[in-house]
């Protein structure tokens, strides 16, 4: 019985050396889901206040599911082209992350439905449910893309100037669906990387919220091998245009070591900024930090030719 156990762990092992090898062997960008085109689409007016007008829009892809976002365009539209600002920010709709952005000027401003739940699931219903946070994960840069393709196409955007803005989860995101777009023909001049950090993995192990502990750990490994082509450190260095790294001093999601490990594999130009407090968040306490990292995004980005200032 013994020698069998063995045996059995043994094949295991093997069958698991030669999946990290062949996962460690992929092209990140080849190992992805592939964007789409000339998508489908259905428009959801939201609210017309203020003279914004707000739209929810959702594309029907085939291999990489249904991808939604909101919209806010200057109500009504000016002659000139609109530059196209991407937001991700934390998990949500779309339509809640860029609710916070006011004054937005003669630029679309653009919020992600992320394809993943709200909430994980913690525990065994963690390890049930991965094989559909898998897939939706690894969804995410081409749902992005398509998205970028699909609005630079519209008649009223200017296709020169598009900003891709990533705020915690979406900054994790951010460099692997940037490197997708370059390769997909848009050129993104303008990055914003707000409180994330890298490897994938060790953030998972660091995050306090995963319950149980041990399971973090158990999983770290897994997640940085399974994630590989997600993996920030491995995109960001192959990026262009400007770039804007912000930080908090005592994250307690993102460990210092990891906020290094990523701000070092951003290329240059890039500005660095560090706030004092924790992470970043919509909460009560939170309220003056997120406009001030709203002002200095939208600062830099008007100093840097981005966006068309209000």
């Amino acid at each position: 019985m013994f020698k069998r156990i063995l045996l059995v762990f043994g094949i295991l092992l093997i069958g698991l050396s030669a999946l990290a090898v062949w996962l460690y062997q992929r092209d990140p960008l080849q190992a992805l889901p592939q964007p789409e085109h000339h998508l489908q689409s259905e428009r959801i007016l939201l609210a017309r206040q203020n003279g914004r007008r707000v739209e929810h829009i959702v594309l029907r892809g085939s291999a990489i599911g249904e991808i939604g976002f909101t919209i806010s365009l200057p109500d009504p539209l000016p002659a000139e082209k609109l530059p196209l600002l991407f937001v991700l920010g934390g998990l949500g709709t779309g339509e809640n992350n860029i609710s916070f952005i006011k004054n937005a000027g003669n630029n679309a401003i653009i919020g992600y439905d992320w394809p993943i739940p709200t909430q994980f699931p913690n525990g065994l219903d963690f390890l049930l449910d991965a094989p559909d946070l898998y897939r939706q994960a690894m969804s995410i840069p081409a749902q992005a893309v398509s998205m970028i393709g699909w609005l630079a196409e519209q008649p009223w955007a200017n296709k020169q100037r598009i900003s891709l803005l990533g705020f915690s989860l979406g900054a994790l995101a951010v460099p692997s669906i940037q490197d997708m777009a370059e390769h997909d023909g848009h050129a993104i001049g303008w990055t914003i990387i707000a409180y994330g950090g890298a490897p994938l993995g060790d953030l998972f192990a660091a995050n306090p919220h995963m319950k149980p502990h041990w399971l973090r750990d158990l999983m770290a490994p897994v997640v940085n091998l399974l994630l590989r082509p997600l993996e920030p450190m491995l995109h960001a260095p192959h990026l262009s245009g400007r770039f804007l790294v912000l930080e908090g001093q005592d994250d307690t999601l993102v460990p210092e070591k990891l906020r290094v490990n990523l701000r070092e594999a951003v290329p240059q130009p890039k500005d660095v900024i560090v706030f004092k407090g924790s992470h970043m968040g919509v909460g009560p306490n939170k309220f003056e930090l997120l406009q001030k990292i709203i002002e200095t995004s939208r600062d830099w980005l008007i100093r840097n030719g981005a966006v068309n200032p209000a």
